[in-house]
């Protein structure tokens, strides 16, 4: 239904519009289970109590979540796409345990092989080992990747979970799967120091990177001072 009405914006205190959305939740219908209805009673309200010439939007939602009532809602192509989901987060949890294994494996053994050197090194050569040689047997790529199947593994149960409707913990899912992909991907730089072109520019990269963040620190305040100022002039004039 259309309401038209005629009225002068100058006697305008406030509007407002009420309505109701339903639906249906069909990702996760398994045999004989009932989906899940959802109502939404929103509400829009334009307040110009102020006269300003600027009219504040306020939206309200309710939202009440049940079983629906009728067995009319069938839905078994959804199910098998969301069973052949659910292996395949199984299998990735599977791959990144496997990967997180060796990876600490590398690490121990790299960490034992440490204190090796250094207890030789100081009955041979009566001197102490520093804290930069030691590093040397520490592999930064191992421990990017660790972070990664962590990330991914605790982001794949949240996705197992969410599905089966659990939990909702969709920004913190999406946070964790979001950053492993990022480790992930520059965790294969590491694969082209196996082509000589490529491995000088890696190594090039690796001993500039302790000026390049200095350059970011000093150059970030600059930036954070441009955000907040961009923030405090011009944040009067949108609601967000």
């Amino acid at each position: 239904k259309y309401i038209c009405m005629l009225f002068q914006i100058s006697r305008l205190i406030q509007v407002e519009i009420s309505f109701k959305l339903k639906g249906i939740a069909l990702q996760t219908i398994h045999a004989r289970e009932l989906p899940d209805c959802y109502a939404f009673q929103n509400t829009i309200t334009f307040n110009n109590r102020a006269h300003s010439g600027k009219i504040k939007i306020y939206f309200d939602s309710d939202t009440d979540i049940q079983e629906c009532k009728d067995w009319h809602i069938f839905n078994s192509v959804l199910q098998k796409n969301t069973q052949y989901i659910l292996v395949f987060d199984g299998f990735v949890i599977l791959s990144c345990l496997a990967s997180l294994v060796l990876c600490t494996r590398s690490i121990v053994l790299a960490w034992r092989l440490q204190k090796r050197f250094v207890t030789f090194f100081l009955e041979k050569y009566k001197r102490r080992v520093c804290y930069a040689d030691r590093l040397e047997f520490l592999n930064g790529w191992y421990v990017l990747v660790i972070i990664s199947d962590v990330m991914t593994i605790i982001g794949s149960i949240l996705k197992m979970e969410i599905k089966a409707k659990n939990l909702t913990s969709y920004d913190v899912c999406s946070i964790l799967l979001g950053t492993s992909t990022l480790f992930v991907w520059v965790g294969v730089i590491r694969y082209l120091g196996y082509f000589q072109t490529y491995n000088v520019l890696i190594l090039t990269m690796q001993a500039s990177l302790p000026k390049v963040l200095r350059f970011c620190c000093c150059a970030g305040m600059i930036y954070l001072g441009y955000t907040f100022c961009g923030w405090i002039v011009l944040g009067p004039y949108h609601e967000k």
